[in-house]
């Protein structure tokens, strides 16, 4: 083995602890079908459950962070929903918020928690004009078994409620794992300059 095929492996072995597997179900809400410039309301959405009155939209009061769809949970009063999520360690929880458009400061914020991490996105703002503003969110938590991650809108029950998307966890590789895997290709590395050496 050549030192540049063991540096491509390497790299290869690096991305793919990079990409860890997905455990939330229709984190970006494209799973269930919406037409361009529509809304409706959902008692669950593929992957989720709630209250009542999950409102999707595609292209209504802005536009998704990550594909077409994204959720409110004000459509006509303060709604909640969850996923419950299994896994044993470290895990990163990602998602994005955006204020709606045009509301006034506090009018319609979002709490989450998961596990033992929980939290309120509060708008501190008025929301834009137009459109949105997406901003991104993340946390740690250790899970130990089956957890809800759940969503929940705060502040104003005034049926404009801020924006969900892109709600993502995935495992955090343990420092050991990373170790391992460097210590393997540096073996790899030594026995192909033995054979190079052998060659010569």
């Amino acid at each position: 083995m050549t030192i540049s095929k063991v540096v491509t492996a390497a790299a290869l072995a690096l991305a793919a602890m990079g990409a860890q597997a997905e455990l939330v179900v229709n984190g970006s809400f494209e799973a269930d079908a919406q037409a361009n410039g529509t809304w409706s309301t959902h008692s669950n959405l593929t992957g989720w459950t709630g209250m009542t009155n999950i409102e999707l939209r595609n292209n209504v009061a802005g536009q998704a962070q990550d594909g077409v769809n994204f959720v409110e949970l004000d459509t006509t009063r303060n709604m909640s929903m969850k996923q419950t999520i299994t896994g044993n360690g470290l895990y990163q929880l990602s998602f994005w918020y955006s204020a709606r458009e045009g509301r006034a400061a506090g009018d319609n914020g979002l709490d989450f928690s998961f596990g033992s991490l929980s939290g309120s996105v509060l708008q501190t703002t008025a929301g834009a004009a137009s459109g949105h503003v997406w901003q991104h969110y993340t946390g740690l938590v250790t899970l130990t078994g089956a957890t809800d991650l759940v969503f929940s809108a705060v502040g104003a029950s005034t049926s404009y409620g801020g924006s969900l998307d892109n709600v993502s966890v995935t495992a955090v590789p343990e420092p050991e794992t990373y170790a391992m895997l460097l210590a393997g290709l540096g073996v790899m590395g030594a026995v192909a300059r033995r054979r190079k050496a052998q060659q010569a």
